[in-house]
């Protein structure tokens, strides 16, 4: 069976070579996060060359710098595959700046002066070129950084005052299944939640996934078709007196 985080690579859900090349990476992603960073590091240096020296096109020095950089690439890419489709498609974008930045200079620097373009002017200047090249690679480094943080640590992301889920304050409380108690040898005998309600409550109760119900001294949710003990008690709003319970569709306030 695949990892549901996987089954995104395959349609009918079975095994597959890149399922298992992702249950791999996903494995020795603690190896591939440190070759990603230092893989980084490298790219700086060689983006601090070419933006140094503008090498030639054609020289086997350039050829030497793609070589190595989409190698570097490949291997920051390797540390994402298997984190989701979202955080690739980022560091995919992010890849891409960055192997611009890093060959901008060498074959945009010959066109440095003076272009025609029909009836308007334009002036490719060393300085923006240099900019243009800072500015996807440092965009796409950054990009980088995040689809890395998104597939690996995105608690990093959630700020420490961040507001809980409105779904929370339910949790704290127990499901009613339906139990009865027994007294003096005998159950107690069960009625409908439905009986407990009025009439206008029971027209409203579609709105409702659970009811909050007193049950033995003790706040339960009940389903709006379950069965209670006769004495039971339905919390309500103090200022209403409307039923309080978990709405069953978003944008109902129960």
């Amino acid at each position: 069976m695949i990892p549901s985080r996987f089954r995104w690579w395959s349609n009918d859900g079975s095994s597959s070579i890149l399922s298992n090349v992702c249950l791999f990476l996903e494995r020795k992603q603690f190896l591939l996060l440190v070759i990603a960073i230092i893989s980084m590091v490298l790219l700086f240096v060689i983006h601090s060359a070419t933006t140094a020296i503008y090498p030639d096109p054609s020289s086997i020095f350039q050829k030497f710098v793609v070589v190595i950089t989409i190698s570097l690439l490949l291997l920051i890419g390797c540390s994402i595959f298997s984190k989701g489709i979202v955080p690739l498609a980022i560091c995919t974008l992010g890849l891409t700046l960055s192997y611009a930045g890093v060959l901008y200079p060498s074959y945009v620097m010959d066109m440095v002066g003076e272009v025609y373009y029909k009836s308007s002017y334009g002036f490719t200047s060393e300085k923006s070129v240099l900019n243009a090249s800072y500015g996807y690679f440092y965009l796409g480094i950054s990009m980088i950084v995040f689809s890395i943080i998104t597939g690996h640590k995105p608690s990093l992301l959630y700020t420490k005052n961040r507001p809980e889920p409105s779904d929370i304050i339910w949790k704290k409380y127990p499901l009613w299944k339906d139990n009865t108690k027994v007294i003096g040898g005998y159950p107690e005998p069960s009625v409908p939640l439905r009986s407990l309600m009025t009439t206008e409550e029971n027209y409203l109760l579609w709105r409702y996934e659970f009811v909050l119900t007193n049950i033995y001294g003790t706040p339960h949710l009940v389903k709006p078709d379950g069965f209670v003990p006769s004495r039971s008690t339905i919390f309500r709003d103090k200022t209403n007196l409307s039923m309080i319970g978990k709405a069953k569709y978003n944008g109902y306030f129960v």
